[in-house]
């Protein structure tokens, strides 16, 4: 997405929300602990956990293996895999350095117009954790993100950022482990816009970097204790 400083933004949803995401339902059920790291997936018991076409689960199966979060077993099956921690702390730690850069550049080009832009993707984000389900939760939340980075005039930079977030994560979607984790994911959206609205590109910086270290959206289930989301 790359939009310029008083161009509109599209605020519909995209099409992912309107059909089923079968691998989503699936990460997330991993996520919630119903499958633990290590467990074998047998398709015949996911077509009946989640009522879904046997093509239709090893269609979602296959999505989960390319983003990691199950591995594929020649003349086996899937088994949920053993999260890498500290791939996944290096790949954030990528994030961070990428994502700073790229609000530091688009904060000069957000005006007042731009805010609201962004503040009504924020708006969207807090009404899905309240009545979305989990795509809409995923949709929204990187709809306000986008709306944020968009404004850097380095596309290169905007189009990696993107791409590293997609890579880093270990689920087709977000995916938040609690209400509570969405919940503190929203306040760090609201210190962000503040931030924005004060032009204060070092408080900015340090509360996007404490929002890709500490969600819990970013970090497997049994490492959830690691986040800002375990803090009192």
């Amino acid at each position: 997405m790359a939009c310029q400083a008083g161009e509109p933004l599209d605020m519909e949803p995209g099409p992912q929300g309107a059909k089923r995401h079968l691998a989503a339902e699936i990460a997330a059920a991993i996520r919630t602990g119903a499958y633990r790291p290590g467990e074998w997936l047998r398709q015949v018991d996911l077509e009946e956990a989640f009522r879904a076409k046997r093509f239709d689960v090893r269609t979602a199966l296959s999505e989960l293996a390319l983003k990691g979060a199950v591995t594929h077993v020649a003349n086996r099956g899937y088994r949920v895999s053993v999260p890498d921690i500290k791939t996944i702390r290096e790949l954030l730690a990528i994030r961070v350095l990428l994502e700073v850069e790229a609000a530091a550049l688009a904060l000069p080009h957000i005006g007042s117009r731009e805010l609201e832009q962004i503040r009504a993707r924020q708006l969207s984000f807090e009404d899905a954790i309240v009545n979305g389900d989990i795509v809409a939760q995923a949709n929204s939340n990187a709809a306000f993100h986008d709306a944020l980075y968009c404004f850097a005039p380095n596309n290169a930079l905007v189009k990696l950022v993107t791409e590293m977030r997609d890579r880093s994560r270990q689920w087709p979607i977000a995916l938040w482990p609690s209400h509570a984790a969405l919940k503190r994911s929203a306040d760090d959206h609201r210190e962000i816009l503040g931030a924005l609205e004060a032009r204060d590109e070092r408080a900015l910086t340090d509360a996007i970097r404490r929002h890709i270290t500490g969600s819990a959206a970013n970090y497997p289930t049994d490492a959830n204790s690691n986040s800002d989301d375990s803090r009192p």
